[in-house]
């Protein structure tokens, strides 16, 4: 006698058993696709979230607006700077307080040495690139009791919030990222040219604070006891200006340094 049983025969039963891992298989490369592609946005979601924030400032809508334009102060009143936005100072708060963990060798030598004040009398126009390390450095050279004004030597390297947080503890800085040509030396010139202000220290990286004050306060630039470089830049401008004896103050090459040389310069 002949039985049939379609659904029952082993080859349908084999046939069904491989539509059916065929399609969870499917279901699960779908299922680990969409995870894969959810993880990778929300991944990029928070690095462009930390990059928009450390680097670029907020995006309110006054972002358009020049900082040359804006009327700000700091929550103790003080107006002697220009930055994107001082309300970003908590968030550059946290970010030097991160560096100066990282930086043991500089927190050390702001201790041992802040109750002598070996920098008192020391007036610094800087032009350096403003970061959270930047801000230690002024912070220290304030404690040791220098008197500093800062601008940018790179006019995308300025961390928005770590200005604001410079300003906000009193500093007069002038730099923001994204700065025009116009804007580059006009925040050198607020650091050089400011009432009741002679500077006798220049602490440069690229030479332009130095050729700034050169060029155009020549007077100034006669009462400058010394000059720090740190670029190669910088150091090559110098030697350009020994050789035609426009060079008339001491300056000293730290670019060549052996702990610039061993570390920064890897």
């Amino acid at each position: 006698m002949n039985e049939e049983s379609p659904e029952g025969s082993p080859k349908d039963l084999v046939s069904i058993l491989k539509n059916r891992l065929s399609g969870e298989s499917k279901s699960a490369g779908a299922l680990k696709k969409s995870s894969r592609y959810r993880s990778r946005s929300l991944s990029a979601s928070s690095t462009d979230s930390y990059s928009s924030a450390s680097y670029t400032g907020s995006s309110s809508d006054d972002d358009d607006v020049s900082p040359r334009q804006k009327d700000q102060k700091s929550s103790s009143g003080f107006a002697d700077f220009c930055v994107r936005n001082i309300k970003e100072h908590a968030f550059g708060r946290r970010e030097i307080e991160i560096a100066e963990q990282e930086m043991p060798g500089i927190m050390a030598l702001r201790k041992r040495a802040v109750e002598d004040k070996p920098l008192k009398n020391a007036k610094i126009v800087g032009c350096t690139h403003i970061n959270a390390q930047t801000a230690v450095l002024l912070e220290t050279l304030a404690e040791l009791g220098a008197q500093v004004r800062w601008s940018a030597c790179n006019i995308y390297s300025t961390q928005n919030e770590v200005a604001a947080a410079l300003a906000e503890a009193g500093f007069p800085v002038f730099a923001w990222r994204g700065e025009t040509e116009e804007d580059f030396w006009w925040c050198i010139d607020k650091c050089i040219n400011a009432e009741n202000w002679q500077p006798n220290m220049i602490l440069d990286d690229g030479g332009d604070a130095t050729h700034l004050m050169l060029k155009k306060y020549p007077t100034l630039f006669k009462a400058i006891k010394g000059i720090v470089e740190e670029s190669v830049t910088g150091v090559h401008r110098l030697y350009q200006l020994s050789k035609t004896g426009k060079l008339t103050v001491p300056a000293m090459n730290v670019n060549d340094s052996v702990t610039k040389m061993k570390f920064d310069n890897l």
